[in-house]
């Protein structure tokens, strides 16, 4: 038998890829499935690993030896920890229950934007009147924030109650950090030398350099919003800087968080509402459009079409901590591929040097007799 009659043509060898793609992908999804709430919590200890790492890796790099830095990283941490739990905590669920509890007078509030647009005398000439829009509005946005609301204050107590999970995910982290490395190395030592050399290096650097400076520049931002809004006696500043700093966090949402944000205040305060949003705006720019190129760089380099589509499957797999793994993963998927691509034409490819992540403390020599 002819050995050239057993080869496939290329155009049916490619399109059994999708099925064959498609499969695997529902396969995997169940396994994601049936595996929770372990996979959200290792994907959690997975982000505090790589963020507590940073601080690490600068200490290192300064001369600080690992266990010392490691020390230090970890005693800060759960300082911060304590302190936010005991201080900015409480007053961020006070916050919340406030607003629930006054979430009707808020909307219907007689310096909103919906009395501004009432008194206005285009308004009047054309005999149009918001109260209705008024009542229906505060009716929707009061069952829609009671359970948001709700939903975040049961989210709070539980993570606080769960005392199991949360020793699981400190328990998880600390060996992520003193254990990572080895770990990595061990499941790269099972792939193929062509794999290995383009994701040994290729995803600790994407993953810790764009989790790390996303969780930064968000808190950063964060407070800054918050100690502003406090200065100008902004209702609420606390928990409305809090929801601005935590879109910020994933991609695409930072603008619909600060629009959010300044219009809900603008129906209780036209002008305290135009503030934040010209507060946000700014801040937000600088930070968009100066700060992440300088620190990011072409880390990313995927289209935005891309980056929707894998913030969306992020999502369906992994909840909010797939929305923030989604962008490092798409841009190693996309430089994989890019690589695929032109070996398949004949192009001589060679995988990108990252900057070397500091080293372990070096063992003593022997002491020569």
């Amino acid at each position: 038998m002819n050995p050239k009659a057993l080869v496939f043509p290329r155009w049916l060898r490619n399109s059994l890829l999708f099925p064959l793609f498609f499969l695997n992908g529902w396969l995997f999804t169940r396994l994601v499935s049936f595996l929770q709430p372990l996979v959200t919590l290792v994907l959690i200890a997975i982000i505090l690993a790589l963020v507590l790492d940073y601080p690490v890796q600068f200490l290192q790099r300064r001369g600080v030896p690992r266990a010392v830095s490691l020390s230090l990283v970890l005693v800060v941490a759960i300082a911060a920890i304590f302190i936010g739990g005991f201080l900015v905590l409480p007053a961020l669920v006070s916050q919340i229950g406030t607003f629930i509890n006054q979430l009707p007078q808020w909307v219907a509030s007689s310096d909103g934007l919906l009395s501004w647009l009432d008194q206005l005398p285009m308004a009047e000439s054309l005999d149009v009147s918001f109260n209705d829009l008024q009542a229906q509005l505060v009716r929707q946005m009061t069952g829609v924030m009671r359970t948001l609301g709700t939903t975040l204050l049961g989210l709070l107590a539980g993570s606080i109650s769960s005392g199991f999970k949360v020793f699981f995910v400190v328990v998880l982290t600390v060996f992520m950090l003193t254990k990572g490395g080895k770990a990595w190395a061990g499941i790269m030592g099972w792939l193929s030398p062509w794999w290995r050399e383009r994701l040994e290096t290729r995803v600790p650097y994407k993953f810790r350099r764009f989790i790390s400076v996303q969780v930064m520049l968000a808190t950063g931002f964060g407070l800054v919003l918050a100690l502003i809004f406090t200065l100008i006696r902004v209702p609420l500043a606390l928990m409305f800087a809090m929801l601005i700093g935590m879109g910020s966090l994933f991609p695409f949402m930072g603008a619909f968080a600060q629009t959010s944000v300044s219009l809900f205040v603008m129906f209780h305060d036209l002008g305290t509402g135009i503030q934040v949003f010209i507060i946000a705006l700014v801040l937000g720019q600088i930070l968009d459009e100066i700060i992440l190129p300088k620190v990011m760089g072409d880390l990313i380099g995927v289209n935005p079409i891309w980056l929707i589509v894998s913030v969306f499957i992020g999502a369906r797999l992994g909840g909010v901590m797939g929305i923030l793994i989604a962008v490092p993963i798409a841009s190693v998927i996309k430089e994989i591929i890019t690589d695929m691509v032109a070996e398949s034409r004949g192009e001589v490819t060679t995988p990108p040097v990252f900057p070397p992540a500091a080293s372990p403390d070096p063992a003593p020599a022997p002491d020569n007799p």
